[in-house]
């Protein structure tokens, strides 16, 4: 989105899009050339081995390369096709299989990164916010762990100093990027996370040396977490309470601060540095603590975007900026939403292509067995996680590009309308926590549908979910996250009341105006074809936001009424209110930003299947969280609204059975970085086990230790 100065006013849902120039891919269907620039990227794409897996990419009515193109540009494609190729042909990016000690994962952690250093055209931020895209993808298809290394060292802490330093702070940033120092961002602390306010590092200006003097007052408070931290970083973006000479606490800001010497790794004087150590997952990012025992820094090192202190130690506040605090944090977050997309990718991956060729039963009398995607149950475990991976990767695309472009314009000095950062605070928020737990069921999920295979750490899927599983937990807590979003939807409830008409400039609060008619409807579907509609589903979408919005504000005021406090108040209106009206507002959001991409495609088997994976992340999403929602408020009534949405969700699953291969053909990493035998694209299941296992260390060895579980008189006996 390109903002003018000052002058940002937004009047319908139609105007918003008109001044959106980087959209996600869509927007290059509408430029001419449309024809020439599809066989262009098509011929990038190569075609997939024969094997196993053919029948079923055959029997898609679309061309997955032309559904991939819809999503990636041509340069795009090209640019990950060479940076993949640049990996795979590396030596030190060789990823193995077999499992690594601790330190070996760490090593490999720092020789991945310098690798990637290395590529040509590889970097954390481009001009094209398209191809920062592919690189996040890149990073997160090769190596969670490595990824959070890279972006947090070369992407968030030069974004964190440039958003709320100065002109005097921009030589750090540079230095990280041409890397020569490595980046760690310190927010959290042992005992406070989600609680900011309660975090209790200090950071005190002396006025005698022109200095801040950091504190940690005991081990409750010592950062933590933090990535790079625990044996690599040498600076820190670190918050910290500002306190001035006459013991005023001006709240967190936060400060540059040296660790460690970069020529060596020593931790300077007045700092305890470790690491937290082995986790469950992306051991390759080494997590860190760090105490700071008087621990002093220039003035200068403060990032004095926003509030600043004078030599003589007077406090200056200011609200230039503020936005783009705000706009770190939700860059964060987006993060999540983009590995969620990704791992849940991968996962629903290798569970699809194994089902396909996993052959279990089949009818009486009959001598062959059918693939087990064949089995309504299995199409009903893991079909809709297709339409949730496809889903949320057009959020992540979405919300990232209109995210890049607000954080610009506020870097160069724009205005930013407090609507957008709203808006942007409420999806970022919830999309965070919906994505999250959507790919924490699907992963497991895939995990099961593969059996005792998908246990097998050579299928991959059990280090998928150990690597997507802290982002339920970083960047925010999910529980307390999604309450942001639905605090700021609350905010309109007397909005909706008077029927004033609203206006976002994502679009995603304009509904609200027409709320109260919103209200006064009720279900009037008959049949399946009634009901499996997109524009239908959408508007029962719009009836469950109003209704959580009203239930949440009245339970909210009832409380108070009562003589509640408003702490308890909203503790008391959490489940079952505040928390399902979060995942409803993003999941309403999610659809109409999918029925919009769908009007813009012009292949029409690209858009019918689009279409009905729209609609089956709805049902389904319909079913798992809302059912009871309907009934309670009044929308449904009887057994035949719950029995539709059945229907549907099987009905959906069925027509995209034999879409199913191709459909995660096209969004799937290539193999070397799926790294998966039951998932590879060639469909050889068992001759990839075969190979695998018989490659494996030891498998067909006797253990070393094989004389402590032998018959000990016998080994005396013959001298072994």
């Amino acid at each position: 989105m390109t903002f003018a100065h000052n002058k940002l006013t937004y009047h319908s849902h139609s105007e918003i899009f008109k001044k959106i120039k980087s959209n996600v891919a869509f927007i290059y269907f509408l430029s001419g050339g449309i024809v020439e620039t599809m066989r262009n990227r098509i011929a990038l794409l190569k075609d997939f081995p024969n094997g196993p897996l053919s029948g079923y990419r055959k029997s898609a009515s679309f061309d997955w390369k032309k559904m991939m193109t819809f999503f990636y540009p041509e340069e795009v494609i090209k640019f990950m096709e060479d940076i993949y190729t640049e990996i795979y042909s590396n030596p030190d990016c060789h990823l193995s299989l077999k499992s690594r000690t601790f330190d070996e994962i760490r090593r490999d952690g720092y020789k991945y990164l310098n690798a990637f250093k290395r590529i040509k055209g590889f970097a954390p931020v481009h001009d094209n916010d398209h191809l920062n895209i592919a690189v996040n993808s890149i990073l997160l298809n090769f190596d969670n762990g490595v990824t959070l290394k890279y972006l947090m060292a070369y992407f968030m802490v030069p974004l964190v100093i440039k958003s709320m330093g100065t002109e005097k702070h921009l030589e750090y940033a540079q230095d990280i990027l041409n890397y020569k120092m490595i980046g760690t961002f310190c927010l959290t602390e042992i005992g406070h996370g989600t609680n900011t306010s309660g975090m209790r590092t200090t950071a005190t200006y002396d006025v005698n040396t022109k200095e801040f003097v950091i504190n940690t007052p005991d081990f409750e408070a010592a950062k933590c977490w933090s990535g790079n931290l625990g044996q690599s970083a040498s600076i820190a973006t670190l918050f910290a309470h500002l306190i001035t000479p006459d013991g005023k606490n001006h709240g967190l800001h936060c400060f540059l601060v040296p660790l460690r010497c970069p020529k060596t790794l020593e931790p300077y004087t007045g700092i305890i540095i470790g690491d937290l150590g082995e986790k469950a997952g992306v051991n390759a990012t080494d997590n860190g603590f760090v105490m700071f025992n008087n621990y002093r820094i220039p003035k200068d090192n403060l990032l004095n975007k926003y509030g600043d202190v004078t030599d003589d130690g007077e406090y200056v506040a200011s609200n230039k900026g503020k936005e783009t605090v705000l706009g770190s944090l939700t860059n964060m977050r987006m993060g999540v939403v983009f590995s969620s997309h990704l791992l849940l990718t991968k996962a629903i991956t290798i569970a699809i292509r194994y089902g396909a060729v996993r052959r279990q039963f089949g009818p009486d009398g009959s001598k062959e067995e059918l693939p087990i995607i064949e089995y309504q149950l299995h199409q009903h475990r893991l079909i809709p996680h297709i339409a949730v991976a496809y889903a949320t990767k057009m959020l992540a695309d979405k919300l990232y590009l209109e995210h890049s472009a607000w954080t610009k314009e506020a870097l160069s000095g724009g205005s930013v309308p407090i609507i957008l950062i709203m808006e942007s605070h409420a999806l970022s928020a919830a999309a965070k926590v919906v994505c999250s737990w959507s790919a924490r069921d699907g992963i497991q999920e895939c995990r099961e549908a593969c059996a005792g295979h998908g246990y097998l750490k050579a299928s991959g899927i059990s280090d998928i979910r150990n690597d997507h599983d802290p982002s339920v937990t970083y960047d925010g807590e999910n529980h307390v996250l999604i309450q942001q979003a639905s605090n700021v939807l609350m905010k309109f409830w007397p909005s909706i009341l008077n029927r004033t008409e609203l206006s976002s400039p994502l679009g995603s609060l304009d509904f609200l105006g027409t709320g109260m008619d919103i209200i006064a409807k009720k279900w009037i579907a008959k049949t399946v074809d009634d009901f499996n509609n997109l524009d239908h589903i959408i508007k029962i979408y719009e009836w469950i936001n109003i209704y959580l919005i009203k239930s949440t504000y009245d339970r909210f005021q009832n409380f108070k009424n009562s003589g509640s406090d408003k702490f308890t108040a909203k503790n008391s209106s959490q489940v079952y209110y505040s928390r399902s009206l979060g995942i409803a507002y993003i999941q309403l959001f999610t659809l109409n930003l999918m029925k919009q991409n769908i009007i813009k495609v012009q292949d029409k088997p690209i858009s019918l299947v689009l279409t009905k994976l729209a609609k089956l992340f709805g049902v389904y999403n319909l079913e798992k969280h809302f059912l009871s929602h309907l009934y309670q408020g009044g929308f449904a009534s009887g057994p035949e609204p719950v029995t539709l949405i059945q229907e549907t969700v099987l009905l959906l699953c069925k027509d995209l059975k034999s879409e199913a291969v191709a459909l995660v053909d096209a969004i799937a990493p290539p193999d070397f970085l799926l790294r998966s035998v039951i998932g590879a694209s060639n469909g050889q299941i068992y001759q990839n086990l075969e190979n695998n296992i018989l490659r494996t260390a030891g498998s067909m060895s006797k253990p070393t230790w094989w004389k402590e579980i032998v018959d000990r008189d016998y080994l005396k006996k013959n001298k072994l």
